[in-house]
């Protein structure tokens, strides 16, 4: 669970920061981890051999020329591809923004299913809101299944700042639906145009150049999909719930009952992700 989610780990940790992660997560969608990062990241080496690779200026190098792994190990390597976790690693490394021995170090603490990293960075926003600690966990369970969303649907990392959420509602566009039922929850995307016509690129592999009615039916169909899976898990723990018709609205701010707005962070850009108890107005 934890490496799905390791960007958000990095900037919970502190690892990355707010102020760079705009500039780190589109550097890490074409970013090519060496063979060191991939070891690290599955564990194949002892601390003594990472704390030895943090001296060498060349750690791909050293690692070979030390023998730390088997040929086997090295071919394997070479075969797998890279998820995003070990790409946002090597641009740390690039940047220097972090050295193996805390790439390491991250790898091992966040590599375990107990590890929620955005559930915990939804925790704390909320915990800023008066009196709403107690939606706390139903939130950071609905964002981290988001991201998940994010990766899955639209081929990006994502990250929930921790920072305050100030939207711009001019020139911006939102859509949101509702689920009702035996649990409450409302959610909604608000964006510029920009990022609107990239998140409907990416989710229906078709260009657009306009918001059109088709762009619009893309976020729509995106919300419908996402929201379903969250029924679906839900039902799974006995909650029935179910979807009311998603909604779209041009220049405005929602409001509603428990109202949490939260920026997410994409390779493409960022937008907000309102959450709510009851169905939006505006």
């Amino acid at each position: 669970m934890g490496n799905r989610y390791f960007s958000q780990y990095l900037l919970n940790a502190g690892v990355l920061e707010s102020s760079n992660i705009g500039h780190v997560m589109p550097k890490s969608a074409n970013a090519i981890p060496q063979l060191h990062v991939l070891a690290v990241q599955k564990g194949l080496l002892t601390e003594a051999q990472v704390d030895e690779l943090a001296g060498e200026e060349d750690a791909a190098k050293a690692l070979t020329d030390k023998g730390f792994l088997s040929e086997d190990q090295i071919v394997s390597l070479k075969i797998e591809n890279p998820d995003q976790a070990a790409n946002i690693a090597q641009v740390l490394l690039d940047e220097k923004l972090a050295d193996i021995k805390t790439i390491n170090r991250c790898f091992r603490e966040c590599d375990s299913d107990d590890v929620h990293p955005v559930v915990d960075a939804v925790k704390k926003i909320v915990s800023s809101y008066e009196d709403l600690n107690p939606v706390g966990e139903v939130y950071g369970k609905y964002a981290e299944m988001f991201v998940g969303a994010l990766q899955r649907f639209m081929d990006t990392d994502a990250v929930v700042l921790t920072d305050p959420a100030e939207p711009v509602i001019e020139d911006s566009i939102i859509v949101s639906q509702t689920m009702g039922g035996a649990l409450s929850v409302s959610a909604a995307i608000l964006c510029n145009d920009k990022a609107f016509l990239e998140m409907a690129r990416r989710y229906s592999n078709e260009s657009f150049t306009a918001i059109d009615e088709m762009a619009e039916d893309s976020l729509a169909e995106f919300a419908n999909v996402i929201n379903g899976l969250y029924i679906v898990e839900q039902s799974g723990q006995d909650v029935d719930m179910d979807l009311d018709m998603p909604k779209i609205g041009r220049n405005v701010c929602p409001a509603a009952s428990s109202l949490v707005a939260m920026r997410i962070v994409t390779e493409f850009g960022s937008f907000v992700l309102y959450l709510a108890e009851d169905e939006f107005m505006y």
